[in-house]
C-alpha cells in the first residue's frame, strides 16, 4: 500500500510540474555596456521543437527564448556592465505572451497583449478626402502608437500628402539620363510601390514581417523599375520596464533591378522619413532633441546617432526616438528638420553625391523607441549603445 502511495504521489508530481531542463546550459558575459531590456543573441540549437523555451537563472527567473537562422537564439534581459549569469534551458507547457502579426489587405498590424503598436501599409487603404490617387503608396509604417495609446505619426498630411509615418524614397536623382523623383510623387516622375509581404514570424521575442518595394521610374513609357527594395521590421516584446515603452527595428536593402547606376546628387532630404502627429505643426508644437543636443533651431544639416521627436496628443507629451546604426552610409548621418512641420529626414546625400551601383546593396538599420513623456538623455544614450553594441554571446 506504502508503495503504491508512493507511486501515486511521484506521478501526481509528475503530472504538475510545468517545466522540464533540455540539455544545454547557457552562459552570457556582459561587457561595459549597461544594458537596458537588451537584445541578447547566444547559440543554442533547437531540441524537441522551438516553442515555450526559456532561460532559467539562479532567481529562478524566467527569460523566453526565440530561435534564428544560423544557430542562433536571443532574448530580452538587463545586465550590469561586467555581469556574468549562467541559465538553464527549459522548455514550459504552457506558453507565455507573444508578440503577434496580423495581416488584412490594407495592414500588418504588430501588437504586444492586444494592444497595436505599428501597422505596415499596403497601399490599400482609402485615401483621405482631397488626396489624388497619384500620391497611393504601401510600403511604409503607419500608425505608430505610444503604450498609452496616443498616435506620433501622421499620413497622407495635407500640406504634404507624400509624408507617411516612417517611410523610405530618393529625391533628387538622375537614372539612364532622366531624373525620377521618387520622393514627391505629385510631380509624377517617380513612385514607389509595395509588392507584398514574403515572410512573418510571431514569437515570445519579437514578431517580424519581411516585405518588398519597387521604385519606377514614371518618366519613361513603359515605366521602368530602378530599384528593389525589401524591408525587415520587428517589434520586441518588452516586459517590466520601470516607465513602459516600445521598441521595434527597421532593416531596409536596396538594389538595381537594371545594370545602370542610380546616381543621388547633393540635396537636403531624401533616405529615411518620419512624419508628427498632426497636432505638432507649427514651430512651437514639436520638440527635436538631437545625440549633440542641438534641437530644432540649430539642428538642422548637422549630424547624430539619434534623435528624439515629441508633442502634445490631446494636451498629453508623446515621442518617438529614432536611433541610426554606426554602420550605416555615412554615420552619423545628416539630418532634415523641418523649420515649422513635424518632419523629419536622416539624409545621406546632404553630404555629397553618391550612386547605388549593380551588384551593391545599400543597407540602412534604424531602432524606434516610442514612450510617452519627457525625453531621457540618459536612458536615450544607453539604448544607443547598446544597438550600436548588441551583446552576441558565442
Amino acid at each position: 500500500m506504502m508503495k503504491l502511495l508512493l507511486t501515486f504521489c511521484l506521478l501526481i508530481g509528475v503530472l504538475l510540474n510545468t517545466s522540464a531542463q533540455v540539455s544545454e546550459n547557457i552562459k552570457i558575459t556582459n561587457d561595459n555596456y549597461l544594458r537596458t531590456n537588451s537584445i541578447v543573441y547566444f547559440r543554442l540549437k533547437p531540441k524537441g521543437g522551438t516553442g515555450n523555451i526559456y532561460l532559467l537563472d539562479k532567481n529562478k527567473q524566467k527569460y523566453p527564448v526565440q530561435f534564428l537562422k544560423d544557430g542562433f537564439a536571443c532574448t530580452i534581459m538587463s545586465l550590469r556592465p561586467g555581469e556574468v549569469k549562467n541559465f538553464k534551458v527549459i522548455k514550459l507547457r504552457e506558453a507565455g505572451a507573444k508578440a503577434e502579426i496580423s495581416l488584412t489587405a490594407a495592414e500588418a498590424k504588430f501588437t504586444l497583449n492586444g494592444k497595436q503598436v505599428i501597422g505596415l501599409q499596403t497601399g490599400k487603404k482609402d485615401l483621405p478626402a482631397g488626396v489624388d490617387s497619384v500620391f497611393r503608396r504601401g510600403g511604409y509604417i503607419f500608425p505608430i502608437l505610444s503604450p498609452s495609446g496616443l498616435s506620433v505619426a501622421d499620413d497622407y498630411p495635407l500640406n504634404h500628402k507624400h509624408h507617411h509615418g516612417i517611410w523610405a524614397a530618393w529625391t533628387k536623382t538622375e537614372f539612364e539620363g532622366r531624373h525620377p523623383d521618387f520622393w514627391n510623387m505629385g510631380n509624377k516622375t517617380g513612385t514607389v510601390l509595395f509588392e507584398g509581404i514574403k515572410n512573418t514570424a510571431a514569437g515570445a521575442v519579437f514578431a517580424s514581417s519581411e516585405s518588398k518595394n519597387a521604385y519606377y521610374d514614371k518618366s519613361i513609357t513603359p515605366n521602368k523599375k530602378v530599384l528593389d527594395e525589401d524591408w525587415q521590421i520587428k517589434v520586441y516584446n518588452l516586459k517590466g520596464t520601470n516607465k513602459p515603452y516600445y521598441l521595434f527595428d527597421l532593416e531596409l536593402r536596396q538594389r538595381l533591378s537594371t545594370s545602370s547606376p542610380l546616381r543621388l546628387p547633393e540635396y537636403i532630404y531624401g533616405g529615411i522619413g518620419f512624419r508628427g502627429n498632426g497636432e505638432w505643426n507649427g514651430k512651437d508644437n514639436a520638440y527635436f532633441l538631437t545625440s549633440e543636443g542641438k534641437d530644432r533651431t540649430n539642428g538642422h544639416a548637422t549630424t547624430s546617432n539619434w534623435v528624439h521627436i515629441s508633442g502634445k496628443v490631446t494636451g498629453k507629451l508623446t515621442g518617438i526616438t529614432i536611433l541610426s546604426h554606426p554602420d550605416n552610409f555615412r554615420s552619423p548621418q545628416p539630418m532634415r528638420i523641418h523649420p515649422t512641420e513635424p518632419f523629419f529626414c536622416y539624409a545621406p546625400p546632404q553630404a555629397g553625391g553618391f550612386e547605388i551601383t549593380p551588384g551593391k546593396e545599400y543597407v540602412a538599420r534604424y531602432r524606434f523607441i516610442v514612450y510617452d513623456g519627457e525625453p531621457d538623455r540618459k536612458f536615450i544614450k544607453s539604448m544607443w549603445d547598446d544597438y550600436a553594441h548588441p551583446l552576441i554571446s558565442k
